[in-house]
């Protein structure tokens, strides 16, 4: 019996879906000039659900979390670095690269981490400093611009960018608060497939009608993240073979090669 392969996908497979289907959504982003479908982007929202899924399971069966939290965090400030350099130097028009998911993942095992000490009464009071302090540090550039002095001071905008740029914060990170909670109902739904389904299911549809239905399937596609529930339905609980390093060099690596692409075509 233990020789026999379970029925479904494994996380490997997950994980390699995820990257084929984010990869044809930055092919859409970064050469929309060259007449490439919208259907691309549609494929490509199934993957951030994809991947918030599998850092929850992630982060239930890793041997160190620190670590686990740690190289996310590093793959932020890395990410951080390039998309900077991007938009400095290889720019068209106001277009700029915005794209770091390690800082939706890494806020999202933040908050995985704070229930979990909520969970027990002797880590209660670390569970709500867990929850309150990143949420205090998301709240404060929010109110910082809406003050004008902070907006037309030369050392305050250098320090708020410096602020954004090494904590990620859940309303400025990639997919904002709604991506960040995604992962931590699948977090805390964990081995109940229909609940995680469910939580996907109600996320999309409130992008769909907070983006407004009439736009469904021209720019508020959002929603189609729902059909993540399929690959996530058939995951079957084994890990398969380990990608760790290869994700974290993968995703910054092709969106660098395609900006680069990009901006040297349409000089």
């Amino acid at each position: 019996m233990n020789g026999l392969v379970k029925k479904g996908m494994t996380g490997f497979q997950l994980k390699v879906l995820g990257i084929i289907t984010m990869v044809m959504d930055h092919l859409g982003e970064f050469f929309s000039f060259l007449g490439i479908p919208g259907w691309f982007h549609w494929f490509g929202r199934i993957t951030a659900p994809i991947f918030l899924f599998e850092s929850s399971e992630g982060f239930i069966h890793t041997s160190n979390r620190k670590k686990y939290m740690l190289r996310l965090l590093v793959g932020y400030w890395i990410m951080g670095v390039i998309t900077s350099i991007l938009n400095n130097y290889f720019a068209i028009g106001d277009t700029i690269v915005i794209n770091n998911i390690f800082g939706t993942i890494f806020l999202g095992t933040v908050y995985m981490q704070a229930c979990d000490y909520l969970k027990k009464r002797q880590t209660l009071g670390k569970g709500v400093l867990w929850l309150i302090v990143p949420t205090i540090l998301s709240i404060l550039p929010i109110i910082a611009l809406t003050i004008p002095t902070v907006l037309n001071s030369k050392l305050m905008m250098p320090l708020f960018k410096i602020f954004t740029f090494f904590i990620p914060t859940i309303f400025m990170t990639e997919g904002g608060v709604l991506f960040v909670l995604l992962a931590v109902l699948f977090y805390l739904f964990h081995g109940k497939k229909p609940l995680q389904v469910t939580a996907l299911v109600i996320i999309a549809l409130i992008t769909l009608f907070t983006g407004g239905v009439q736009a469904a399937f021209t720019t508020n596609y959002q929603w189609m993240m729902l059909f993540a529930a399929i690959p996530i339905i058939m995951y079957n609980g084994e890990k398969g073979r380990g990608m760790r390093n290869f994700f974290y060099i993968f995703y910054p690596a092709h969106i660098a090669l395609f900006a680069i692409i990009s901006f040297c075509m349409q000089r």
